[in-house]
């Protein structure tokens, strides 16, 4: 690791802290100064804004969640389960980054096209993983054979627009959280809806 990655490392450290303690909102870029140990000026070094330090440090959570995640969901038993868990623990991933951040609207709808665009990496591996899951139920017996990653596509590609559905609602209705309750209900009835239709 570089001594600048160390640095972005340790401000993010820092930074996730203050945004815990405070909120997104409320918390200045002099707080995040104070708790790295520098001054204003040295952040805008590595970082135009809070925003951006936020966005960076919740896809680098966001990418070692999704891999604890996936390991748990290989030892779930059944294809079916396995593919709700997973669907299901992304939406936890983002209720507890956004809530527990306390992400005001107005931020949300700041943040979310640049989150996206640095999120699309991590959504290919993700397919990816879905695919060879279903994959495997495939060579198992458990599933007729099918188009695994159209599949892996359609969930991750549903889920992040029900996802997408909530906040956009939460920022229209000007709410302090987004509650994921109703995009879950959904993703839970496709899952199974598809799974229906894919066992021998």
């Amino acid at each position: 690791m570089s001594k600048k990655e160390q640095v972005k490392e340790k401000i993010g450290r820092s930074a996730m802290q203050c945004f815990k303690k405070f909120g997104l909102d409320k918390t200045t870029l002099d707080d995040i100064a104070k708790a790295v140990g520098f001054n204003k000026a040295s952040l805008y070094y590595y970082y135009k804004n809070k925003e951006d330090i936020f966005i960076e440090v919740a896809i680098k959570e966001g990418e070692q969640y999704l891999e604890l995640t996936q390991k748990k969901t290989l030892l779930k038993k059944g294809v079916e389960n396995k593919v709700w868990f997973y669907m299901q623990s992304r939406f936890d991933y983002y209720k507890n980054v956004l809530n527990m951040n306390r992400v005001s609207s107005d931020t949300l709808n700041k943040i979310l096209p640049k989150f996206f665009e640095l999120y699309d990496a991590m959504m290919k591996q993700e397919k990816k993983f879905l695919s060879q899951v279903i994959k495997r139920a495939v060579e198992n017996g458990e599933l007729i054979k099918n188009n695994t990653d159209k599949i892996a596509d359609v969930l991750i590609n549903i889920s992040d627009a029900l996802k997408h559905s909530e906040e956009q609602k939460a920022i229209l209705k000007n709410e302090d959280s987004v509650d994921y309750t109703q995009g879950i209900s959904d993703m839970k009835f496709l899952v199974s809806l598809i799974f229906k239709g894919l066992k021998k």
